[in-house]
């Protein structure tokens, strides 16, 4: 009985991960560069402002930009997301075609969630437990590349560039149900490399970090052999207090 409660435990704490992952997802949810950047680091401080129109000399339209993200056929990335009264929240995140792996660390308990478009299918893998909880879903949290894609519904405006982590980006405005937002688009890749959103509670912030362009393997999609399976019922449970 014991054990079985731990388990649920473990459940809850992957479920509440989650809904802080997809809930920032959802707003609008080839090897490491080399050559003419700065080394990615930590700090994000801009080195270059231009506030003006100008795409600058990689860039040519918004259309362009969202060509090359859609183009883009596998990557890994840090993903750190800080919202208004929380502590910053770290995950790792590769994407391939419709496949999403995502990894993240709270409590000191790592949590693995694989998502497979395709099926619509989700697994939240535990290693430590050597345990796995599957959900249908029938929408799942935004990739960065589609983060960046989707936006071109609420027609942005160019409103200057500006260089982060020796990354040339195209900074656009727009407005969106959930706020006023900004996006800071990787002009060499049409990549997103922060987003800022602005709501009644406050400015969320997402910045993408150490971003590969490169193949990844199928198996990063799978559980490993030997995992308990826990089948859970379509959807994400409600969290208590009406969160998703």
């Amino acid at each position: 009985m014991v054990e079985k409660s731990k388990k649920w435990a473990i459940v809850i704490v992957g479920l509440l991960l989650i809904a802080v992952i997809a809930s920032a997802g959802c707003i609008g949810d080839k090897t490491k560069e080399e050559g003419g950047e700065a080394p990615t680091g930590e700090g994000t401080t801009p080195t270059t402002q231009t506030p003006t129109a100008t795409l600058g000399d990689e860039g040519t339209s918004l259309s362009d930009l969202f060509g090359k993200a859609e183009s883009i056929a596998s990557v890994r990335y840090d993903m750190v997301i800080t919202s208004p009264g929380n502590p910053s929240v770290t995950s790792k995140q590769w994407v391939k075609g419709n496949n999403m792996r995502t990894e993240i660390t709270a409590e000191g308990q790592k949590m693995i969630t694989i998502m497979n478009g395709d099926k619509q299918e989700m697994c939240m893998y535990f290693p430590e437990q050597n345990m796995a909880m599957k959900m249908d879903f029938s929408e799942a949290p935004e990739s960065a590349v589609e983060e960046a894609v989707s936006i071109e519904q609420y027609n942005p405006t160019v409103i200057g560039t500006e260089t982060i982590d020796g990354k040339l980006c195209t900074v656009v405005e727009y407005a969106s149900p959930e706020g006023s937002a900004k996006m800071w688009i990787w002009q060499k890749r049409g990549f997103p490399i922060r987003m800022e959103m602005t709501t009644p509670e406050g400015t969320l912030r997402i910045d993408w970090k150490n971003i590969e362009f490169a193949d990844i393997p199928d198996s990063m999609f799978e559980l490993p052999a030997g995992v308990e399976i826990m089948e859970m019922p379509s959807g994400v449970p409600s969290m208590p207090g009406g969160m998703q």
